[in-house]
């Protein structure tokens, strides 16, 4: 990578992407789940052309960004690449808890990118958007759960190199509320 940009930015980078993708999950599931639609369900209907796209747009771009950050191309940031180049900067044991998180994580990168594969990044010209959805077999809580594991990834490896750690960011959710209770009135 000799165009790359030094790794200490890049990992700083990875972090922002992280809070970043969980902004788009948070939105998306706020639009979507099971215990917070039903008390918006009836102000999404009153624009329901906006929200039936909105909801896929956070949708889309968490898939797209979370699978990045796993991707396994040589030229971008993704999570994995920075684990291996960092492995004599850190200590052995923040790399092994790193790489620890990245096994569990695969699983669910697997998943996640069959939907950006097949759905979104690239659309199958063979696969229906229901029968990716059933080949992924992901749950909300799987994509969640990998938003957690990435940001401990990034968290170790920012504190190992002596950077602040990331945190998700809560204001766009509750701004997202605050918004759909001031439409509702």
């Amino acid at each position: 990578m000799g165009n790359a940009l030094p790794v200490d930015q890049r990992l700083e980078t990875a972090g922002n992407l992280v809070v970043r993708t969980r902004i788009f999950y948070d939105i998306w599931w706020f639009f979507k789940g099971e215990k917070t639609r039903p008390a918006i369900a009836d102000t999404m209907q009153c624009y329901s052309e906006f929200f039936r796209f909105d909801e896929h747009a956070h949708f889309v771009a968490f898939v797209v960004h979370i699978a990045a950050l796993f991707d396994k191309r040589r030229d971008t940031i993704k999570l994995p690449r920075l684990v291996k180049e960092l492995k004599g900067l850190i200590s052995a044991q923040d790399h092994a808890d790193v790489a620890a998180l990245l096994d569990q994580a695969t699983p669910l990168v697997s998943k996640v990118t069959i939907l950006r594969n097949n759905l979104f990044a690239h659309r199958s010209a063979a696969v229906s958007y229901a029968d990716a959805f059933k080949k992924a077999d992901v749950t909300p809580n799987d994509l969640r759960d990998l938003t957690e594991i990435a940001l401990k990834v990034v968290n170790r490896l920012l504190i190992a190199r002596g950077f602040r750690d990331q945190v998700f960011a809560e204001l766009p959710l509750e701004d997202a509320s605050k918004m759909l209770k001031a439409l509702a009135r």
